[in-house]
């Protein structure tokens, strides 16, 4: 499992015709928070320092704090990560511009039926923080990729 996360980590995610692509998301995946619901314990239980585990049910959520790149729009960034790992939005989002930067904050959850593929997926996508994550032009091919943030992005 360490050598498909380090895979993961470095490289091509997702490949899609150019043309066929659902949006984009070059953002600066900044860090995974933790919302103050998420304190509430008959509600949720805490898996690691990001994300957590709805106590009813058998899905699991995670919320990212992001800055938006130059060009990009807060419309909706991330069809190619929903689609990809089979997750979808809670309904939580906060867009805000603060000191030249566009800081943008949602919660995703596993929209998958088994426990195990939810936890999986979301587990994929905290992994996102401190990562920069883009549709990069390889041929006639758009690819999804994750990588660590450059110095001066940090």
């Amino acid at each position: 499992m360490k050598n498909v996360d380090k895979f993961f980590e470095k490289y091509v995610i997702l490949v899609y015709k150019k043309g066929k692509l659902h949006g984009g998301f070059p953002m600066l995946v900044r860090k995974c928070i933790s919302l103050k619901k998420y304190n509430n314990l008959a509600k949720y239980a805490k898996v690691d320092d990001s994300y957590y585990k709805y106590r009813r049910g058998t899905n699991y959520c995670v919320t990212l704090y992001c800055e938006l790149e130059e060009n990009e729009t807060k419309e909706d960034p991330l069809n190619d990560v929903l689609e990809q790992y089979k997750v979808q939005r809670t309904g939580f989002e906060k867009y805000n511009e603060l000191n030249g930067k566009r800081l943008y904050m949602f919660e995703l959850e596993g929209a998958c039926e088994e426990e195990s593929d939810n936890k999986a997926a979301i587990a994929k996508v905290a992994k996102f923080a401190g990562k920069r994550v883009f549709n990069a032009e390889v041929g006639e091919f758009l690819e999804l990729r994750v990588r660590a943030l450059k110095d001066d992005e940090q």
